[in-house]
């Protein structure tokens, strides 16, 4: 094992920084137990390599592969596709994080995969369950599964605390009986410049579950894509919330096979400068929306099947909308746009947080935003130049 303390030798209970050699989980569960004991703003740096956990650590909220963290931490690693902490897959189940009330865990440049949790209804998180302050930056959180009741979830990510997500992917997480399939929250979540792709839920929030009316979300440059529900609503978003915030992202190909909502099912929010584009439900119904949804800068697409209605209800345009069916709104105002979006394909360069939708060359979103509302750069950080495009990404395929 190596555990080497870099830093905050000279006084006990001091701050530390920890380096693990790669694949060493004996010294990644180590040093977590230090910077809990130590109290202060830790720093633990992993090489490359799998850190693979083959035995639960705990049972704080279920089964846990690592320490519950208790104190502010953070973990860094060399890359989402050079790091990576996982269970194995022939071990007991168990999720990989647990961070407690009191733990503030910032995961850097890193992949989290592989937690399978299934201990009944009260706590989800197949990867992470967080009950204090989680802080995601160039992750991917990829492969996790839960198994809860209707009333939890989290295939991927359960945050009962404040979750922020910034250049990352949330990918191929899987809950069952439960809600959100990527991530799964009653309280507020932060999510940036991310993607959010191919989660699967039974319960609503294919992609995304915000499942309290006290709970919030802000989602800026954000492309979320290909996630789906089975028995309920929301392929993409499921919202109960009236604090939900859109801004400059992508809903492109979710689905709510048995439900309503493809794309998006809402109690209440804001979209701006959004894409929401060939959703479908059980009815073909790309957007869900049961009160107040206005949208600005947005595009809500066709469902798949051209023969079904786009939206389950109506929402309120703030203008420079481009509606596939102008029935979507509850009044068209002079700058929406209706007819097809004109999407690209969709590009995943491997890289967290870049898989995104350009425009094609006739799209009639490009330069139809409203340029107030438009943010400086898009989803990649490329500049909006010109003529605010509607939706996350800025420019055409080449």
């Amino acid at each position: 094992m190596v555990l080497v303390v870099i830093l905050g030798l000279a006084r006990p209970g001091g701050a530390a920084v920890f380096t693990c050699a790669a694949g060493d989980v004996a010294c990644l569960i180590a040093a977590i137990n230090t910077a809990n004991a130590n109290g202060e703003v830790n720093l633990i740096r992993l090489e490359s390599g799998a850190y693979t956990l083959t035995a639960e650590n705990n049972s704080t909220d279920g089964s846990n592969g690592l320490p519950s963290i208790t104190s502010p931490l953070t973990i860094g690693g060399d890359g989402s596709g050079n790091t990576v902490i996982e269970r194995a897959a022939t071990a007991p189940q168990f999720r990989v994080f647990h961070v407690a009330q009191a733990g503030l865990l910032n995961l850097e440049d890193l992949t989290v995969r592989g937690g399978h949790w299934g201990g009944g209804v009260a706590f989800g998180g197949g990867g992470i369950l967080n009950r204090g302050t989680l802080v995601i930056t160039h992750c991917a959180v990829t492969d996790n599964f839960s198994f809860t009741g209707s009333s939890s979830g989290g295939g991927g990510i359960a945050s009962l605390g404040r979750l922020f997500i910034a250049g990352s992917t949330v990918a191929n997480n899987t809950a069952v009986q439960s809600q959100g399939g990527g991530i799964f929250s009653p309280a507020a979540v932060t999510v940036i410049n991310s993607t959010i792709r191919g989660n699967r839920s039974e319960a609503g929030g294919g992609g995304i579950a915000i499942s309290h009316p006290a709970g919030s979300a802000t989602i800026i440059g954000t492309t979320i894509v290909d996630n789906h529900t089975g028995e309920s609503h929301g392929g993409g978003l499921h919202s109960e919330s009236s604090a939900v915030a859109i801004v400059n992202s992508t809903f492109a190909e979710n689905g709510a096979e048995s439900g309503v909502g493809g794309g998006l099912f809402v109690r209440g929010g804001v979209v701006v400068n959004t894409t929401i584009a060939n959703n479908r439900s059980n009815g073909g119904r790309d957007l869900a929306a049961t009160s107040a949804l206005a949208l600005h800068n947005t595009i809500v697409s066709g469902p798949s099947d051209f023969s079904a209605t786009a939206c389950q209800g109506q929402v309120t345009s703030l203008d420079n909308n481009l509606f596939f069916d102008p029935n979507c709104a509850v009044a068209l105002l002079p700058h929406d746009r209706t007819g097809d979006p004109g999407l690209g394909d969709y590009i995943d360069f491997g890289v967290p947080g870049r898989g995104f939708f350009l425009l094609t060359s006739n799209s009639p979103a490009l330069d139809a935003g409203d340029n107030a509302a438009c943010l400086p750069t898009d989803q990649r950080g490329s500049p909006r130049s010109g003529g605010c495009d509607i939706g996350a990404v800025e420019g055409t395929d080449p």
